[in-house]
């Protein structure tokens, strides 16, 4: 579960030094590998969205919050989505049959990991983050390609994306909800 709200603050993107897009889709392997080398791989599609919106208060004043969407639907070896709005993280689990919900309070901040990031070679940067390190790799195109840290359980990630697709307007933002089938018990975390 921690990987999954790890994935779930990737979401927060954006930066002056790595330039990521409002929105993207692309497929992606992740491969996870414990301290005892058994390692499993993941693979799917990932769709994220940077969406702006204005605030009006009582007084008139209005306020801009941004807010970052993403939604991963893992194919292999187990079927699910995870979706978060970067508030909450809704995970649907079809070999399990439950949807999870969880508030975000400990993950990748992704934004903030790339405002520190130190460029290391032409196309790999690295950053230090809450006591991680990031290996950030990025394509020929200056587009995300590998993500690489260890976490808080020692697990080495490492998330490769593939097909990458930059500024894609062929999704909104309810394509990014995972819908919740009725007859699937809930667990509020």
């Amino acid at each position: 579960m921690k990987i999954l709200f790890t994935l779930a603050s990737l979401a927060m993107v954006a930066s002056a030094s790595i330039s990521l897009p409002s929105n993207f889709k692309t497929n992606f392997k992740q491969t996870i590998t414990n301290n005892k080398d058994r390692v499993i791989i993941y693979d799917g599609t990932v769709k994220f969205k940077n969406e702006n919106q204005i605030i009006i208060n009582e007084q008139g004043d209005s306020h801009q919050i941004k807010s970052s969407m993403f939604r991963w639907d893992y194919k292999n070896p187990t079927k699910k989505e995870v979706c978060t709005d970067g508030i909450q993280v809704v995970v649907v689990d079809h070999d399990l049959e439950q949807i999870s919900r969880y508030i975000v309070d400990e993950g990748i901040n992704l934004e903030e990991i790339l405002k520190v990031a130190e460029q290391i070679s032409t196309t790999d940067y690295k950053a230090t983050y809450k006591e991680i390190e990031y290996l950030i790799t990025l394509d020929e195109k200056s587009w995300l390609k590998k993500i690489f840290y260890v976490d808080n359980l020692d697990n080495r990630v490492k998330i490769e994306f593939e097909q990458m697709n930059y500024d894609n307007n062929s999704f909104d933002s309810s394509s990014l909800e995972c819908i919740a089938p009725s007859d699937y018990d809930i667990i509020e975390g």
